[in-house]
């Protein structure tokens, strides 16, 4: 059940971030020896893409657990290689709060879409592939609470068009007037791509106190060592 569970949070997760994720709560051989009965009964399925084993959650096993989240029924390849890195910064930042001995509390993407649906969506959006492709625009790849604050969190591995950070810093507007976040924290692959993010999130006049930027690699790199 606690595997089950930890995979339908993610929805799509590599074997090696399971068992990190799951470290201190269950150990490598109860997760290596409960996979193959997991896939037998249906309740995952799992892919080998390189030399990454991706584990992924099956409807039956959602069913099983009796989880709210939508259902997952495939892996999106054009999204695979941003959903692990996205896993990669969450763990980084789990490593650095246990060793701060702090709580570390998140919200991933599969659940603050799944709430989105939930409370924005009529059955006929559900079917709408356009609106369920736009969905992302609307919410954060993960949230992290802090200090009992909750900070949102983009992962931007490639850069894309100024008009979709000025619609994505106009939403976070929106969202830190209601009180929904009261940070919003940009993880970026590459310099040229926070160069950007911060030069539009100036132009826009977004609140210089609610942005925070960081080098991906500079939080793995953090992470490991301290």
């Amino acid at each position: 059940m606690k595997i089950l569970k930890a995979i339908d949070r993610f929805g799509i997760v590599s074997s090696s971030q399971l068992s990190e994720y799951l470290e201190g709560h269950l150990s490598h051989v109860t997760i290596y020896n409960s996979r193959p009965k997991l896939l037998k009964l249906g309740f995952i399925a799992e892919e080998k893409i390189g030399r990454t084993l991706v584990l992924y959650i099956r409807p039956s096993g959602i069913e099983y657990i009796g989880s709210q989240l939508t259902a997952f029924t495939k892996i999106s390849y054009s999204k695979l290689n941003h959903q692990l890195i996205m896993n990669e910064c969450l763990l980084a930042m789990k490593r650095l709060s246990e060793k701060r001995t702090k709580p570390f509390e998140f919200i991933t993407e599969r659940e603050l879409r799944s709430l989105y649906i939930e409370q924005h969506f009529s059955q006929s959006d559900r079917r709408n592939t356009t609106k369920l492709k736009k969905l992302h625009d609307q919410i954060p790849d993960f949230v992290v609470i802090e200090n009992h604050q909750r900070i949102a969190h983009e992962v931007e591995l490639t850069q894309k068009s100024r008009t979709r950070y000025v619609k994505k810093f106009n939403m976070y507007t929106n969202e830190l007037l209601k009180g929904r976040y009261a940070k919003v924290r940009y993880l970026c692959d590459t310099e040229q791509i926070k160069n950007v993010v911060t030069e539009v999130a100036s132009g826009e006049q977004f609140r210089n106190d609610a942005l925070q930027l960081e080098l991906i690699e500079r939080l793995m790199r953090f992470a490991k060592k301290e």
